[in-house]
């Protein structure tokens, strides 16, 4: 069974699994933009970064934007709304979710308003993140509808964002004990040759590795065949970054003669989806996480 409850003292809605916490959506305008932490295991354990929301021993504390997962560009209409550094801008949650529980799926829902450095008006998000178990895995499956209310917007060409962004826990970084594999075959794990994973297209990303506790846990995420520019590119690194970039294309060929940036006409929406599988287990190791994958695809 699932529970939302909304912490409007705290700007958070409480995500609940059979009587356990699974997630918290944090909207709070004291952060540049909303995120999901912590995510975890039904006995507690961490499937994100924890940091910069706590200081943990053991975890890598590079990277200050990496918030759990989230949603974030670094060039839109020119400004960076993907890092935190001076003069960045914000997506703010435009007041409380709206929060339901329909059958078995949570659903979390609102508009996030995006803005430049100087408040400068630049889209509206339409986000929609519909919860649900599946035995031992948890999806999540995420919907950006992006409205270009205030004129033409321009998700510029550059590597730095995702649509749908993860930081993995450090012990689960592919540079030491993890696994990164894409639908393509390629696959990068335990630090070995080449991240040969980084930049590709691909339908869908696992990320899997162990937790702190030894125990084996991944991500899957996968990209919606009608999303502009299926099959996306990913911008999935073995430190521990995991994003869904259509957009890095210049950085990710390694030639800066590209520009593949991408406008949305004044007055035009532009839909994007996103399914969030997490799994126990290393890789795609049963057949039930395809089934998802193929289940998502058809509707």
């Amino acid at each position: 069974m699932i529970d939302l409850k909304l912490d409007l003292s705290n700007a958070k809605v409480i995500v609940g699994i059979d009587g356990n916490l699974f997630t918290e959506y944090r909207y709070s305008h004291a952060v540049c933009r909303p995120f999901f932490s912590p995510v975890q295991t039904a006995d507690g354990q961490r499937l994100t970064r924890i940091y910069p929301m706590e200081t943990v021993d053991g975890e890598d504390h590079d990277h200050y934007h990496h918030r759990g997962i989230c949603v974030a560009h670094g060039l839109v209409n020119g400004y960076d709304l993907w890092t935190e550094e001076t003069n960045h801008g914000a997506m703010l949650q435009r007041s409380a979710p709206a929060v339901e529980v329909v059958g078995d799926i949570g659903i979390i829902s609102g508009i996030v308003d995006w803005f430049g450095p100087a408040a400068q008006p630049l889209l509206e998000e339409q986000r929609t993140i519909r919860i649900q178990a599946d035995g031992a895995n948890r999806i999540m499956d995420h919907c950006s509808e992006f409205r270009a209310v205030h004129g033409d917007v321009t998700f510029g060409d550059t590597k730095e964002g995702g649509l749908i962004s993860i930081r993995v826990p450090t012990t689960m970084n592919a540079s030491a004990a993890g696994r990164i594999e894409n639908s393509a075959g390629q696959i990068y794990e335990n630090g070995e040759g080449e991240e040969v994973t980084w930049g590709q297209r691909a339908a869908w990303v696992d990320y899997s590795g162990p937790l702190a506790s030894g125990e084996e846990w991944g991500f899957t995420v996968v990209d919606h065949c009608g999303n502009p520019r299926h099959p996306t590119h990913w911008h999935v690194r073995g430190y521990g970054l995991f994003t869904a970039n259509p957009f890095g294309i210049h950085d990710f060929n390694g030639d800066e003669s590209i520009d593949e940036s991408m406008t949305i006409a004044g007055g035009d929406t532009t839909v994007f989806r996103y399914r969030l599988i997490i799994h126990p287990g290393r890789g795609l190791t049963g057949s039930r996480i395809r089934e998802l994958i193929d289940a998502f695809q058809t509707q």
